[in-house]
């Protein structure tokens, strides 16, 4: 198997350096250091080793893995995975390995290069296998499991000349939905309080239906909670409303989205749950001082 993908045609010349893997056993592939690793554990149990320990998982699991932390498979009993392999380039061109072992992106706080390389340093900063593997609630397995089959349904139907950019960007999305999932699990390990619950539990709500229409009323409905303390809620931890929070992760998923891909803006304003473009570049000015086309053309790294 090739760790890449190719245009099948030859006009268009491309290659991303992505695939996915879809098998009721794991293969050595995962022991690769050209690639990282996203491993979504859907049934059965694992067994890997990595820098002398060995860990047994159970599904629901999502292990990501670097360049070099897998050292060996055990087994993989009555189950089946999905593997999500890609070199961080195809997040932002200049992310080699060389590049981001060298920890020059570390310092850049406030710029689009910074925000790139939160989404794949967690891959580099972790050194334990352990701290990489997390349990995943059936609603995070499904969200996570549909992102990388629609990867995988770019690289495999390449149907315009946009899959290479619109591939990137679910693996944009991707990494973003884990990035927050990731943070929200680390808090949980202490003791919450019923406000902590809430707002984690809204949170992780917001993430999973990001593209979806979601208002107060929605909210309240779901977690049986009144907007005065729902708003309270949000306040208190972010310093904003639960709707002003969720706009902010809207508008920072499709910055992403605008500086690393080509893909046309009505398409991003629908990934982002805004369905009427006008109204995106109206919100996207409001928070950025650009509308989406000027932000993408300042910033884009996807030629």
């Amino acid at each position: 198997m090739k760790l890449y993908t190719k245009s099948y045609n030859p006009e268009w010349g491309r290659i991303v350096d992505m695939t996915v893997e879809k098998n009721d056993s794991l293969s050595d592939y995962v022991k690769d250091e050209t690639v990282f690793k996203v491993i979504l554990l859907e049934k059965g149990e694992i067994s890997l080793k990595s820098n002398g320990s060995s860990y047994n998982i159970k599904a629901p699991s999502l292990i990501f893995s670097s360049d070099k932390d897998i050292t060996d498979i055990e087994n993989l009993k009555k189950g089946s995975s999905l593997v999500l392999y890609f070199k961080p380039s195809v997040v932002r061109d200049e992310f080699t390995l060389e590049n981001l072992y060298s920890g020059k992106y570390s310092n850049a706080f406030g710029t689009t290069v910074y925000q790139d390389y939160c989404l794949v340093e967690r891959f580099l900063k972790i050194k334990e296998l352990n701290n990489k593997i997390f349990s995943l609630t059936l609603n995070e397995l499904n969200k996570i499991k549909r992102l990388i089959l629609s990867i995988e349904k770019e690289l495999i139907t390449q149907y315009d000349g946009f899959w290479p950019c619109r591939s990137r960007s679910y693996l944009l999305e991707l990494l973003f939905y884990i990035q927050n999932i990731f943070d929200s699990k680390e808090d949980s390990n202490n003791t919450l309080s019923e406000e902590d619950e809430t707002f984690s539990a809204v949170c992780e709500y917001l993430n999973e239906h990001i593209s979806e229409q979601i208002s107060l009323e929605t909210l309240i409905a779901a977690f049986n909670i009144n907007r005065n303390k729902l708003n309270k809620t949000f306040i208190d931890k972010t310093s904003k409303t639960c709707l002003n929070y969720l706009s902010d992760l809207r508008i920072n998923m499709a910055k992403m989205i605008l500086s690393n891909t080509e893909i046309p803006i009505g398409e991003v304003s629908s990934r982002v749950g805004y369905p009427d473009s006008n109204y995106f570049t109206k919100i996207f000015k409001k928070n950025t001082g650009f509308t989406p086309s000027e932000y993408r053309k300042n910033n884009i790294t996807c030629r």
